[in-house]
């Protein structure tokens, strides 16, 4: 929605929802950025007390009314001194953003509000996800019982004493057909990931521009994609899995340096460590201008090389904006995460613990509580990466 809102204003949605409406979603924005601002402040004065508390029981100690542990004491303050610190300083700075970035937060809530009016009203890009995590999945379990009858055919060794099982000797033709299946694991997987994240931005792209005339966006996304883009997700993929391949070749290549008698000191650990962090960055910043790429592609039709030119410029021409995008993204899923798993829990400890029936029975009830919060954190937890994708095509 950031690149549908650079290409094109956004445009009032009064046939869809009304005026009133539209006022609600920007006050929860509103709402949720003061609320921000004020929570960290409030945590920083929560701190701050407690600094101050102790440095009350280091006045009364030196007065010899207190015989409670120095070195704790002294510890717990320095902790709490630089929590509010810490806490005062986002806050300020949060405050300071706002004031300097106003109006590029009201773009942002156009975009966020627009972002809310589509998993509204095309509630079937909702399914798309799951849909290709059951591609995924299915493509795992084949991967898998592909690699247990391509490893099955190297050289067996009788079994070791005691041993019931026989050895499979990898030899040179054995890892190279390895190799390959797993490149193979690769690409497909990085295919079904864009062609997800494809569908979801054509499917935004349609909504927003043909509103009126729109049919099944979902449906038409799948066979644009098929039909017309192929070609850019397989390219995409490609390049994305090809990192990925040379990230896992690293590893085996440590390994086997390992194994061969590279000494193991502090240098080469640091050597290793270093080329793979930059591996791992660059796996990012691959995954990054691919999402990007995706959607440009689903936007405007062109090629894949094209397209994340493109991109490429439009960000870094609007760096402010997608930044902020971003970061108030950021903070909506995790309010949402919040009140999803903290409130559920909370309720059920209560019940746990007051209902005389109940309490009775369960010897734990922090533990149960845990379970409970995990329960609620993963299926809406998904839904609300689902949204988070959709706000930010990503």
């Amino acid at each position: 929605f950031f690149f549908l809102m650079i290409r094109r204003p956004p445009r009032s949605t009064q046939s869809r929802s009304s005026a009133a409406s539209d006022v609600y979603k920007r006050q929860i924005v509103w709402l949720v950025i003061i609320t921000f601002i004020l929570g960290t402040t409030a945590l920083g004065a929560l701190f701050y007390q407690k600094y101050a508390k102790y440095n009350e029981q280091n006045v009364e100690s030196q007065d010899g009314s207190s015989n409670v542990d120095e070195d704790t004491k002294k510890t717990n303050k320095e902790a709490f001194m630089g929590l509010f610190i810490f806490f005062w300083a986002v806050a300020a700075i949060s405050f300071l953003l706002v004031c300097c970035f106003f109006n590029r937060i009201r773009l942002v809530i156009a975009i966020l509000k627009a972002a809310a009016d589509f998993v509204k009203d095309v509630c079937s890009a909702l399914l798309v996800p799951p849909v290709m995590f059951t591609f995924q999945i299915m493509l795992y379990v084949s991967w898998l019982i592909t690699l247990v009858y391509l490893y099955s055919t190297g050289e067996q060794k009788r079994p070791q004493e005691g041993w019931p099982f026989a050895s499979i000797e990898v030899d040179q033709r054995l890892e190279g057909q390895l190799a390959y299946h797993l490149f193979g694991l690769l690409w497909i997987n990085a295919f079904i990931i864009a062609l997800g994240q494809f569908i979801l931005a054509s499917s935004a792209g349609i909504w927003y521009f043909m509103r009126q005339q729109m049919n099944s966006p979902v449906r038409t996304s799948v066979f644009r994609a098929l039909r017309y883009h192929m070609g850019s997700l397989a390219f995409g993929s490609l390049i994305l899995a090809i990192v990925q391949f040379i990230r896992i070749t690293f590893e085996y290549i440590k390994k086997k340096s390992y194994a061969m008698g590279v000494p193991e000191n502090a240098v080469t650990k640091f050597i290793f460590k270093c080329m793979k962090c930059c591996l791992a960055c660059f796996e990012r910043f691959i995954k990054f201008i691919n999402t990007q790429a995706y959607i440009q592609v689903a936007l405007t039709g062109k090629s894949f090389c094209s397209s994340a030119i493109a991109a490429f410029y439009l960000i870094f021409r609007n760096t402010v904006v997608f930044g902020m995008t971003h970061g108030l993204s950021i903070i909506f899923v995790f309010v949402g995460k919040l009140f999803i798993t903290v409130i559920p829990t909370i309720a059920g400890f209560l019940v746990i613990t007051q209902v005389e029936d109940i309490s009775k029975r369960i010897s734990s009830p922090i533990s149960l509580c845990i379970c409970l919060s995990l329960i609620h954190i993963s299926e809406p937890t998904r839904l609300l990466s689902i949204s988070y994708a959709v706000f930010c095509l990503k």
